[in-house]
C-alpha cells in the first residue's frame, strides 16, 4: 500500500516535471513566432503596475519598521507622545585638550562658539526663542539688561526709593577660607588621578556643596514664609533662562568677565563656587569635565576635557519635519530646530583644532544626516559596480565579433530586471505597503537573479546550437528546445525564492514583512520577465545575427563571407572546455578526499562561528570612521565613559493610597544606581525624593502623615510653588490648572528620569538586556496605573531582543521552501535532500565567517542574510537540474551537467560578485556589511554547488538504468534532450 502510494507520487512528479518541459517548449515556440506581441505586452503590462509609484510611501520611523505591532512599546510610545510630547531636542559639543583644557585661551574658544551660536537668526528667531527654558531659582532675580532698564526709568521719574526696594535682597552664602583649601600649594606636583580615594582629613568639595545647599534651602524657606499673595505674585514670575550645561555657567556667558579670566581664576571657580549663577541651584560642575587631575588636597588642578550641553525645544504647535534619512532620529524636529543645529555644527567644524583645541559636536539631527551621507555618497561605488556587472555580463553573452556581439541584448536583459523592479515596487504599494531603507538592495537582489537566469538561457540557447541533432532545426524550434531546458532550470530556482520570501513575510518584523513581500513580487516579475520579453528580444538578436547586421549598428549589414549560416548559433567558448577538465579533475579519488575534508572543516568553523555570533545593533557602526561623530563618540567613551542612555519613566494617575507604591518603586530604582557589579543606574531623576525633602523642611512631617486624597493635593500644591521645586512642574498632568496657594488637582500622569549607568556606554546585550528587563519589573510590577519606562535605545533593545529568532526562524523557513519546491520539481528524493544539504551548509558558513569578520547579527545583516538565501539556492538548484537531465552513469551525468550548465552559473556568480568588487573601499558599514554577506554568499554558494554538490552526486546520486550497458566518452556529451518524447511529439500535440 505505501509502496504504492509512493509510486503514484513519483509518477505524478514526473509528470509535474515533464509538463513544465512541455510547457516551456510550447512557450518557447509561441514567443519566437511572434516577439513582437510579447514584447508589447509585457511592457504594457509592468508600465501599468508600476503606476503604484503615485502610492509612493515612505516609513523611516524606527519602532514602526522593526518592532512588532503587539509590542507594549508601540503603544506606550503613543500614550506618552500624546500626555508628554518630546519637545525637547539636546545637542553636545565637547571640547578637548590633551594638556589642559581649563586654560583662559581655550574657555574664551569656547565662548566664541556659545556667541556665534546665540547670534544665529533664523526665520526672525534667536537660540534664546527656541531654547528650552526653565526658572531660576531665585525670586528676586533679573537679568543685567532688566536691570538697568529698571533703574533708568526710575532715575527718570525720580524714583530712587523705588530702586533701593525692588533690588534683590542679599542672600548670606558661607565663605571659604583660605585654610580651607590649598589650591596652589602642588599645582603641579603630586597630581593625583580622579578615582583616588583622598585622605580621610581633607575637606572635600562635596561636603562644601552639603554646606551651601543647606544655606540656600533655609533662605529660600524663609522666603516662602512671605504673606501668600507677595509670594504667589513673584514664584509665579519667576525669571527664565535657556537650560544649557557647562563649566560656562559659572561666568553666566559674560563676555567681559570671561575675557577677564586667567588660568587660576578658572581654577579657583571650580573649586569653590557650588552654587549654579546661571540658574542659581545646586552646583556640580565636575560633572561637566573629563580626565580630571587633582592635587594630594582633593583640588581640581586641570582636565584634558569638558562637554556643553544645548537644549532646544520644538513648540506643540510648530510644523513638524521628517528628516528622512536612515530613520534614526528619535526627537520631534521643525525647520528651525533642523537649521540651528544645522549651523552649531559648522561653527563647531570651523573652529575645530584652533591653537590644538578640539571642537566637536553632537546635535540631535547629527546621527541620521552623517551616516545617511555615508550611504548615500557612496552609492557610486554601488553604480560602478552595475556597471562592471553590465561590461562582464555584455562580453560573456556574445563573441567578440562585429556581428556576434550581444551588447544590446545585455542592455535588455538588465533594462528587464529594471521593468520588473518597477513593477513589483508599484504593486507592493497598491497593496498599502510602505517603502523603507531594506528596499535599496532590492535593486540587487532584481539583476543578479535577472542575469542569473539571463546566463542559463543563453548556455542552453548554446548547447542546443551544438547539438548537431539541431543543425536543420528553424529558429523557433531552437528556442522551444533551449527554453525546454532553461524554462524548467529557471522556473525552480525563481520558485523556490519566491516561496521562501513568502514564508518570511509572515514575519512579525513590519519593515521585514514589507522587504519580503516586495522581493517575492519582485524575483516572480523579473523571472516572467526573463521567459517572454528577453526570449523575444533573444529571438530577434539571433534573427539579426543570421542577417549579418552589426552588432551595435543593426541598420548595417557586415559583410563577412568568413561566417558560415551555422555561426548564427554562438561557437561554444573555452569556458566549457574549461569545466570539462574541471569535472575530469575532481572526479579523481585524491581530489574528492580533499573535499569532503575541506567542506567538513568549512562546516565546524561556521558551526562554532554561528554559536558564537553576537546579536547586537550598534549605531556607531553606521558612522564613518573619519566623520566628526565618530570622533565625537570616541572622545566620550574616553571621557566619560558612564554617561549612559536616558529613559523616560511614565505613570498614570496617583492617589493618596498609591504613595506606598511609588515610594516602593522609586526606593528599588536608587538602589540599582549603588555602586558595585550589579550597578544598572546612573541617576535617578525624579520629583519625589524633593517633595520628601520639602516635607521634612517645610512641613515637618514625612508622606506617610499624609492622611488623605485633599491633603496630598494641598501640599502637592505647596511643592510644586516653592522656588527650588518650580522646576517639577512640567512633570505633571493635572486635571485642572495648577494655582499658587491652592491645593493642586488630581494628577492624571507624571513622568520622571533614569540614567543607565552599566559598565560602559554602549554596553553589550548580555548586559543592556538583563539591565532593562530588570528596570522594566519594578517599574511595571509596582502596581502604579500604566506606568512604564521608554527611552529611543529601546528601540533598538526590542530589536535586539528579537532579530537572532527572526532570522533562523526565516532560514528555517527558506530551507522548507527549498525542500517543497525541489521535491515538486526535482522529483528524486535524494536530490531534493542534498540541495537541501548545499543551501544548509551555505548558509551555517556564511553565518560563521561573519561572526569571524566583526559582523553582528542586526536588521542590517538579517535582511541581507535573507537575500543571501534566495542568491545560495541558485547554484545548487541549477545543476541539480542538469544532472537529473544528463544521461549515463553517476560521473558520466556530472561531467555533462557541469559543462553544459557550469559556465553559466559560476557566470552568475561572477556577475553578482563584480557588482560589489568596489564596495570594499566604502565608509559606509550598510556597504561594507552588504559586500561581506554577498561576497562570503557567491563563495560558498559556488563552492558548494560546483564542487561539493558533484562530489557527492559522484558517489550517491541517482543514476540511469541502461547507463551500466553504456560506454560513451564522457568528453563528447551534448545536452540530454528527454527521450520521452522528441520535438515532433511536441508538435503532434
Amino acid at each position: 500500500m505505501l509502496l504504492s502510494c509512493c509510486k503514484s507520487i513519483l509518477t505524478a512528479q514526473k509528470s509535474v516535471l515533464l509538463g513544465l518541459e512541455w510547457l516551456f517548449y510550447r512557450w518557447g515556440k509561441f514567443v519566437a513566432e511572434r516577439p513582437f506581441v510579447v514584447i508589447l505586452v509585457t511592457f504594457i503590462f509592468p508600465s501599468l503596475l508600476s503606476l503604484g509609484f503615485l502610492l509612493f510611501r515612505v516609513e523611516y520611523a524606527t519602532d514602526k519598521l522593526w518592532i512588532p505591532v503587539y509590542s507594549p512599546y508601540r503603544k506606550n510610545k503613543e500614550w506618552s507622545s500624546k500626555v508628554f510630547p518630546s519637545l525637547t531636542r539636546w545637542n553636545n559639543v565637547i571640547y578637548v585638550h590633551k594638556d589642559n583644557v581649563l586654560t583662559a585661551n581655550n574657555i574664551k574658544l569656547m565662548f566664541e562658539v556659545h556667541k556665534k551660536m546665540a547670534e544665529l537668526t533664523i526665520n526672525g528667531k534667536t537660540f534664546r526663542d527656541i531654547c528650552t527654558l526653565v526658572p531660576v531659582q531665585d525670586l528676586f532675580f533679573k537679568e543685567k539688561t532688566d536691570l538697568q532698564k529698571d533703574e533708568n526709568s526710575a532715575l527718570e521719574k525720580g524714583e530712587e526709593e523705588i530702586i533701593n526696594t525692588t533690588r534683590r535682597p542679599s542672600i548670606a552664602l558661607p565663605n571659604s577660607s583660605e585654610s580651607d583649601y590649598i589650591l596652589w600649594g602642588d599645582y603641579d606636583y603630586d597630581v593625583v588621578e580622579d578615582n583616588k580615594k583622598l585622605p580621610k582629613h581633607v575637606i572635600t568639595y562635596e561636603d562644601k556643596t552639603n554646606e551651601d545647599s543647606k544655606d540656600i534651602e533655609i533662605s529660600s524657606s524663609s522666603l516662602e514664609d512671605l504673606p501668600p499673595d507677595i509670594y504667589c505674585d513673584l514664584v509665579t514670575r519667576l525669571h527664565k533662562r535657556c537650560y544649557e550645561g557647562g563649566i560656562l555657567e559659572l561666568w553666566e556667558y559674560d563676555e567681559q568677565r570671561i575675557n577677564n579670566l586667567t588660568d587660576e581664576s578658572i581654577i579657583e571657580d571650580l573649586n569653590t563656587v557650588k552654587i549654579n549663577p546661571w540658574l542659581r541651584d545646586k552646583a556640580d560642575f565636575q560633572q561637566y569635565l573629563g580626565g580630571i587631575k587633582r592635587n594630594t588636597s582633593g583640588a581640581i588642578v586641570g582636565a584634558e576635557a569638558t562637554w556643553v550641553n544645548y537644549f532646544n525645544r520644538v513648540e506643540e504647535d510648530a510644523i513638524l519635519v521628517e528628516q528622512g534619512g536612515i530613520g534614526l532620529e528619535f526627537e520631534k524636529s521643525d525647520f528651525e530646530s533642523l537649521e540651528w543645529e544645522k549651523h552649531l555644527i559648522e561653527i563647531a567644524n570651523s573652529l575645530d583644532k584652533t591653537d590644538g583645541l578640539r571642537v566637536l559636536p553632537h546635535t540631535s539631527r547629527s546621527f541620521n544626516d552623517v551616516s545617511f551621507q555615508a550611504a548615500f555618497f557612496d552609492v557610486y561605488k554601488m553604480g560602478a559596480g552595475y556597471a562592471i556587472m553590465f561590461i562582464f555580463t555584455a562580453v560573456m553573452l556574445g563573441n567578440f565579433n562585429q556581428i556576434e556581439g550581444r551588447f544590446f541584448l545585455s542592455g535588455i536583459g538588465v533594462f528587464s530586471c529594471i521593468l520588473g523592479l518597477a513593477a513589483a515596487f508599484g504593486l507592493t504599494f497598491i497593496l498599502g505597503f510602505d517603502y523603507n531603507q531594506t528596499h535599496n538592495v532590492l535593486p540587487f537582489i532584481a539583476i543578479g537573479i535577472g542575469i542569473d537566469d539571463i546566463f542559463v538561457i543563453l548556455e542552453s540557447w548554446k548547447n542546443v546550437c551544438a547539438d548537431p541533432a539541431n543543425r536543420a532545426a528553424t529558429l523557433e524550434e531552437k528556442v522551444g528546445l533551449t527554453m525546454k531546458v532553461a524554462g524548467a532550470s529557471v522556473t525552480v530556482t525563481s520558485v523556490t525564492d519566491i516561496l521562501a520570501f513568502s514564508l518570511g513575510a509572515f514575519t512579525i518584523m513590519p519593515g521585514l514583512q514589507a522587504f519580503c513581500v516586495s522581493a517575492a513580487i519582485c524575483i516572480a516579475a523579473v523571472f516572467l520577465l526573463q521567459v517572454s520579453w528577453f526570449v523575444a528580444w533573444l529571438t530577434l538578436d539571433n534573427k539579426r545575427i543570421t542577417s549579418q547586421r552589426h552588432c551595435m549598428l543593426p541598420c548595417m549589414k557586415v559583410n563577412s563571407e568568413k561566417l558560415e549560416p551555422d555561426t548564427a548559433c554562438l561557437k561554444i567558448i573555452s569556458s566549457k572546455t574549461l569545466f570539462a577538465k574541471f569535472s575530469q579533475f575532481i572526479m579523481k579519488k585524491t581530489c574528492k578526499i580533499c573535499v569532503c575534508l575541506l567542506t567538513v572543516g568549512l562546516l565546524c568553523l561556521g558551526i562554532v562561528g554561528s554559536l558564537n555570533i553576537e546579536q547586537s545593533f550598534n549605531p556607531n557602526k553606521l558612522l564613518p570612521s573619519d566623520s566628526y561623530l565618530s570622533e565625537w563618540i570616541d572622545y566620550q567613551k574616553q571621557y566619560f565613559p558612564l554617561y549612559g542612555f536616558g529613559a523616560q519613566v511614565y505613570t498614570g494617575s496617583i492617589e493618596h493610597k498609591d504613595l506606598v507604591k511609588l515610594d516602593n518603586m522609586i526606593s528599588q530604582l536608587q538602589e540599582l544606581t549603588k555602586p558595585g557589579p550589579t550597578r544598572i543606574l546612573r541617576v535617578v531623576e525624579s520629583w519625589w525624593p524633593d517633595f520628601l525633602d520639602y516635607l521634612d523642611r517645610a512641613k515637618n512631617k514625612s508622606w506617610t502623615d499624609i492622611q488623605d486624597q485633599q491633603q496630598f493635593n494641598k501640599d502637592l500644591g505647596d511643592f510644586l510653588f516653592s522656588v527650588s521645586n518650580a522646576k517639577y512642574q512640567q512633570n505633571f498632568k493635572l486635571s485642572g490648572d495648577l494655582i499658587c496657594n491652592q491645593a493642586a488637582s488630581n494628577i492624571l500622569a507624571t513622568q520622571d528620569k533614569i540614567w543607565f549607568g552599566m559598565s560602559s556606554s554602549l554596553p553589550p546585550p548580555s548586559e543592556y538586556l538583563p539591565a532593562k528587563a530588570k528596570v522594566d519589573s519594578i517599574i511595571i510590577d509596582s502596581g502604579l496605573n500604566h506606568s512604564f519606562p521608554i527611552s529611543p535605545i529601546y528601540q533598538a533593545w526590542e530589536t535586539d531582543a528579537i532579530i537572532a529568532a527572526e532570522l533562523w526562524r526565516n532560514l528555517a523557513l527558506a530551507l522548507v521552501a527549498v525542500a517543497i519546491v525541489c521535491w515538486i520539481f526535482l522529483v528524486d528524493v535524494r536530490i531534493c535532500l542534498l540541495v537541501m544539504l548545499c543551501v544548509l551548509l551555505t548558509l551555517v558558513d556564511l553565518v560563521g565567517v561573519l561572526h569571524y569578520w566583526d559582523i553582528t547579527i542586526d536588521v542590517l545583516s538579517c535582511v541581507n542574510i535573507v537575500l543571501a538565501t534566495g542568491l545560495s539556492v541558485d547554484y545548487s538548484v541549477h545543476l541539480a537540474h542538469a544532472y537529473l537531465t544528463a544521461p549515463g552513469s553517476r560521473e558520466e551525468k556530472v561531467y555533462t551537467a557541469l559543462t553544459n550548465l557550469g559556465p553559466a552559473i559560476l557566470n552568475g556568480g561572477m556577475t553578482t560578485f563584480l557588482a560589489l568588487i568596489i564596495l570594499p573601499f566604502s565608509t559606509s558599514h550598510v556597504f561594507i556589511t552588504f559586500f561581506k554577506v554577498f561576497a562570503l554568499t557567491v563563495l560558498f554558494g559556488l563552492y558548494h554547488g560546483l564542487i561539493f554538490l558533484p562530489v557527492v552526486l559522484s558517489f550517491i546520486g541517482p543514476q540511469d538504468k541502461e547507463s551500466q550497458a553504456t560506454t560513451s566518452n564522457v568528453n563528447n556529451y551534448p545536452i540530454h534532450v528527454n527521450q520521452a518524447f522528441d520535438a515532433s511529439d511536441y508538435d503532434k500535440n
